[in-house]
């Protein structure tokens, strides 16, 4: 009787109430909580992103623009925006209110689509008449009732458009947005460069040199201050990076600002050269103090030769004009660049010359992420031979690969021991140099002799104090082996048009050089954002499957084909058969019979390699019909075991 009454109308209709309220009931407790069982996390943010989000002090604005009716068949694509909009409500939710999110379908011919021209969005084409916008939109700041638009003039920033290479980096390239977006002001660089970035006198021609237009473009997006090469100090809180280039001769007193520097938290990307080709008046390569510092961040960088790579060099001009490759002056392609680093991972060529070579020493500590690689056919080279060498020829004598692949630039993270484990270098004089509580005990005898030096006393004892002898957190560092990467004739053609310059790079050296100098210039909570995992998973069993078939089968097919070649061949000569004048001749019964042997053998042949195509994909067929039985029937069937063995189980309790 119980059971009739709950299967009445009336009763239907308060258990669908039951469920429906229990579902709301559920929704609304749960509400912010999440799981993510994505493989790479792919929906949770970064302990980065959450920093970058709670230090925002005034209300952000993001719009997201995306052309929902002009995508319905593009599902790749769909996907795509759906990932970038759930990560976006995971800032939303991270911010606690700060951050406000609208979605936008710009429609054709809309006030939607002349609002996200207006912010800069880009209209892409997928077919003939459609176009698509799919970018983001960032406002920071709060707007004034009553004023006027100038008034309410917010700082703005947009992604332009997601691409699909990008995303492995979606987390990063929307935190990094947000983080500049709330900046009121430039990134400071402290520059300390042994060669004439900014331009100078060329000694040899007697003519003015112009500035690197790598340099020419950083002072347009950086605030960059010059670092003197004799400097003693160098605060962290003065500088967003350190960004060294070829220094020449550097003293006790900068080589420990630098390594206090890094120590204390600031990041640094170091150029230094076996042979800087624009340097030609001088000394060509760095100064080789600096592997003081290397060595204790666990690299040493070998400034005496250069890396010859017969697989990656260039074409140049030769004696009498005749083009011969030169394996001093390298193209790095994407097989030579690191693929999960934001410095490299869209770069499609890189061009080095003369570039020296970073080894890493036994038991360090440190991390070291390889970003540039030589290919195996190549082997250290004398930068000596460099100096006066006229033909390119040349640097073939001797040359013999090693099979070994060099790294000619690297990242470094982790946790350091200074290079002054003694303490302060104090100079005393011409160019001697004592250290610490030595150089302490020195000044405090001449005290008292002089007893107006006793401030002197106190300084060095002071400094002695103060200075780290490991790092407070881990350091962040970029070292390239190489400077000429940074020159125009590597990577650029600048021209001067109506009083501008007109920049046609052939190479990806400026995108290398910014993306690192954008990276490490922002805040350490932007630098350790994660490149996010893959949204898209490959079936590696279906291909690892594929791959074994084809293994197994590959050396049946081909020798099917070989033969199936060798019978159409006799075939074709048996059927083109001519007598001495050139014209057909009659067939014989046994050449007639021999050919209707062969057509039979070469169906036989196309018959067996349909057959091992067939084999090919049985395999995976297989796995497909057992993916299939487990969700269409297995599934199902251990549900409805579940609910009869509870119906039995309640049944005989009540019995």
């Amino acid at each position: 009787m119980h059971i009739s009454k709950w299967f009445s109308g009336a009763g239907l209709v308060i258990l669908a109430s039951i469920v429906l309220f229990s579902t709301l009931f559920t929704d609304w407790i749960f509400k912010g909580a999440r799981v993510d069982l994505t493989e790479g996390q792919i929906y949770t943010l970064s302990d980065g992103s959450k920093n970058i989000v709670s230090e925002l002090d005034k209300p952000l604005e993001l719009y997201f623009f995306f052309s929902q009716s002009t995508t319905r068949e593009a599902l790749g694509l769909r996907n795509y925006a759906k990932q970038v909009r759930e990560l976006l409500e995971e800032y939303v939710s991270a911010s606690k209110g700060k951050i406000k999110l609208t979605v936008i379908d710009p429609e054709p011919f809309s006030e939607d689509e002349d609002r996200a021209a207006a912010f800069g969005l880009e209209a892409v084409p997928i077919n003939n008449s459609d176009t698509v916008y799919f970018g983001l939109v960032a406002q920071y700041g709060e707007l004034t009732e009553g004023a006027t638009a100038e008034e309410n003039e917010r700082p703005t920033l947009q992604i332009p458009f997601f691409q699909a290479e990008r995303q492995r980096f979606l987390e990063y390239d929307i935190a990094k947005m947000i983080h500049q977006v709330s900046q009121t002001k430039k990134p400071v660089i402290g520059l300390l460069s042994g060669l004439q970035v900014d331009g100078g006198f060329d000694m040899m021609t007697r003519q003015p040199t112009a500035p690197w237009f790598t340099f020419s473009q950083l002072k347009e997006l950086f605030e960059v201050r010059p670092v003197a090469e004799d400097v003693q100090e160098i605060p962290v809180q003065d500088y967003n990076l350190l960004l060294v280039v070829h220094p020449k001769e550097l003293s006790e007193e900068t080589l420990f600002a630098i390594d206090q520097y890094v120590l204390r938290g600031g990041h640094a990307v170091f150029f230094v050269d076996p042979f800087a080709e624009l340097d030609r008046m001088s000394e060509n390569k760095a100064s080789q103090d600096l592997n003081r510092l290397f060595n204790a961040w666990g690299v040493n960088v070998d400034m005496g030769k250069f890396i010859g790579d017969a697989q990656l060099a260039l074409q140049v001009s030769g004696q009498n004009r005749q083009p011969v490759r030169h394996l001093g002056i390298l193209q790095l392609t994407d097989q030579n660049l690191a693929r999960d680093s934001i410095s490299t991972s869209q770069l499609e060529t890189l061009h080095m010359s003369s570039t020296g070579f970073i080894s890493t020493l036994e038991g360090v500590t440190t991390k070291i992420e390889p970003l540039m690689t030589s290919s195996e056919h190549a082997m250290p080279i004398d930068a000596a031979k460099l100096v006066q060498m006229d033909d390119p020829l040349t640097l073939m004598q001797g040359f013999t690969p090693d099979g070994k692949v060099y790294s000619m630039g690297v990242r470094i993270t982790g946790e350091v021991q200074s290079a002054f484990p003694e303490g302060v270098p104090i100079s005393e004089g011409g160019d001697d140099t004592k250290q610490g509580s030595e150089a302490a005990e020195d000044i405090a005898d001449d005290v008292a002799e002089e007893p107006v030096e006793a401030e002197s006393v106190k300084a060095v004892t002071d400094n002695k104090q103060e200075y780290l002898q490991k790092s407070g957190q881990p350091i962040n560092v970029v070292i390239v082996a190489d400077t000429d990467v940074l020159t125009d004739r590597l990577w650029v053609q600048v021209q001067e048009m109506f009083g501008q310059q007109i920049a046609s790079p052939f190479a990806d050296n400026g995108n290398f050089f910014f993306n690192t100098v954008e990276l490490l210039s922002g805040s350490s909570d932007l630098i350790d954002i994660r490149g996010q995992g893959r949204y898209f998973r490959p079936f590696t069993v279906v291909k690892e499957m594929r791959r074994a078939a084809e293994e197994e089968f590959q050396s049946v097919e081909q020798g099917l084909q070989q033969e199936l070649q060798n019978i159409e061949q006799q075939l074709t000569a048996l059927q083109n058969q001519q007598g001495e004048n050139g014209e057909m001749i009659t067939l014989t019964p046994e050449v007639e019979n021999q050919l209707e042997e062969f057509r039979k053998k070469k169906l036989s042949i196309r018959k067996q390699l349909r057959d091992v195509q067939h084999q090919l994909n049985k395999d995976i067929e297989a796995l497909d019909f057992k993916l299939k039985l487990i969700n269409i029937a297995l599934v199902p069937f251990i549900l409805t075991l579940i609910v009869v063995v509870i119906a039995l189980y309640r049944r005989r309790k009540r019995g």
